[in-house]
């Protein structure tokens, strides 16, 4: 009775684990093509329900595998592939989505490929022509091992920092100082050709647009590398009028110099700049705190030469004076 209803009902396990091993297997080798995505705040994979039917239909011995008994009937291919698809789909080995954006960017023509962000749809009934979220975890690869083992020596290596060389905490200071001074030039790179294309021009135009987004890949980063903003109609906005723009620039750089020269004496202002400082004299004092002990052990063997040869002076002028002394005590006594 009890395997009766295991042929005729829910499938054993070890189809399950057929289906499963196939979904892992269609997402790390990447069988069917998958691309990075976000749904609401999880990044996640997805795919196109086409791809999938379009390989399970070309490799009937993958399907055969994964596909329980009692849905061996149907009469093609891709009616095994459909019915296996589905399945998949109803164990949670992938979920339905929709795309966040049904419109093409402002100046696109068409809707890309594959959309960057999707969200889940209530409809969870497969179609070819539908977006797939994976719910099966890649496998961790060894670079993650690689990466742990890195972040716990980065740890140690912060809780030793205060016992570290001198030349360790230079390199450090001065590596770390040309990082944020490269980051606050791009910024600041970027801002002023800003200000000066909208202040001349009207435009709204930014280099590397996408720099600071991040629901896009990093491969993605600098295409394109100049851009104009765009309502969502796909049209620029409007420009002020040039005495305006002059007069918001001009305002704005004031306000900056402004800022600057009044810095208050007191407060978070003060506290920063007195930190800065004193890292400032820090490495400047235990600079010349080194150079002045290098000086010191390089002149030793020098000292210590004029030493012994005042001490040979002086010991020459006591023993010619204890001579001299006994000389003129025999005289007096004759």
């Amino acid at each position: 009775m009890g395997a009766a209803k295991e042929k005729g009902g829910a499938p054993s396990s070890a189809v399950k684990d057929a289906m499963s091993n196939l979904a892992e297997e269609l997402l790390t080798r990447n069988l069917v093509e998958s691309r990075p995505a976000i749904e609401g705040r999880e990044r996640v994979e997805i795919f196109r329900g086409q791809d999938l039917l379009a390989y399970l239909s070309e490799h009937p011995e993958a399907v055969a595998k994964a596909l329980p008994n009692a849905a061996k009937n149907s009469s093609s291919a891709a009616e095994q592939a459909k019915t296996l698809a589905t399945l998949m789909l109803k164990r949670g080995l992938f979920t339905r989505s929709e795309r966040l954006f049904k419109k093409p960017k402002p100046g696109k023509q068409r809707l890309t490929k594959f959309p960057r962000k999707v969200f889940y749809c209530q409809d969870q009934a497969f179609a070819e022509g539908a977006f797939f979220t994976w719910k099966v975890q890649r496998p961790a690869t060894p670079w993650v091992a690689v990466g742990s083992y890195l972040l716990v020596l980065l740890v140690i290596a912060c809780c030793l920092f205060p016992l570290a060389p001198f030349k360790v905490k230079q390199g450090v200071f001065y590596t770390s100082l040309t990082m944020l001074s490269a980051i606050f030039a791009i910024v600041g790179f970027r801002c002023a050709v800003y200000a000066l294309i909208w202040t001349v021009a009207g435009k709204y135009v930014w280099i590397v647009p996408n720099l600071f987004a991040d629901n896009v890949p990093i491969t993605e980063v600098f295409s394109p590398f100049v851009e104009e903003e765009r309502n969502k109609h796909g049209k620029p906005y409007p420009a002020p009028a040039l005495s305006k723009r002059i007069v918001a620039v001009a305002g704005l750089l004031y306000l900056l110099w402004f800022s600057y020269r009044n810095t208050p004496e007191k407060g978070y202002g003060a506290k920063l700049r007195s930190s800065s400082d004193n890292l400032f004299d820090y490495l400047l004092e235990h600079g010349s705190l080194n150079r002045r002990i290098q000086d010191d052990s390089a002149n030793t063997g020098g000292g210590d030469d004029a030493a012994k040869d005042s001490d040979a002076e002086f010991a020459e002028a006591v023993i010619q004076e204890e001579a001299g002394g006994d000389g003129g005590d025999g005289h007096d006594e004759l």
